[in-house]
């Protein structure tokens, strides 16, 4: 028996082991030759052949199988999308029950204010003292 030839379809589709959308392009591959592997027993009334298997394996060519990546591609986008979908109130009630409250917010903002005014009010009174001249300022440390 002669050994069966190699189909190099995952390796076109998969490149990393973490490939899940190359994963999931190769199942929708596997789909197609299901399809025709069950059409072509309906058609025949027998299995295919060796040779009928690998003119099928070689049928696809780069635009094809870059065809089910992008198919791929798509149904992760809409899983991702719907799980988003299903967990936004989950996500956002997290994030009222976990975040701060409302009165350290309102601390920091008038803590904040506080200082800002304090720096601004030691602004003027040394501007009120030296001048706002910067060589008064420096005059007026010497002398």
């Amino acid at each position: 028996m002669a050994p069966t030839p190699y189909n190099p379809v995952f390796d076109n589709l998969v490149t990393a082991p973490d490939d899940i959308e190359g994963f999931i392009a190769y199942g929708l591959y596997k789909q197609a030759k299901r399809e025709w592997l069950l059409e072509h027993q309906a058609r025949t009334g027998r299995a295919p052949t060796a040779s009928e298997l690998l003119a099928f394996s070689r049928q696809w060519s780069p635009t094809a199988l870059q065809a089910f990546r992008e198919t791929a591609e798509s149904a992760l986008s809409a899983y991702a999308q719907s799980v988003l979908e299903d967990q936004t109130p989950s996500i956002q009630r997290d994030a009222l029950l976990q975040g701060r409250p409302l009165w350290k917010d309102v601390m920091i903002g008038v803590i904040s204010a506080l200082s800002y005014s304090i720096v601004l009010v030691v602004a003027a009174f040394l501007i009120k003292i030296f001048g706002n001249d910067f060589m008064d300022a420096i005059n007026g440390l010497k002398g």
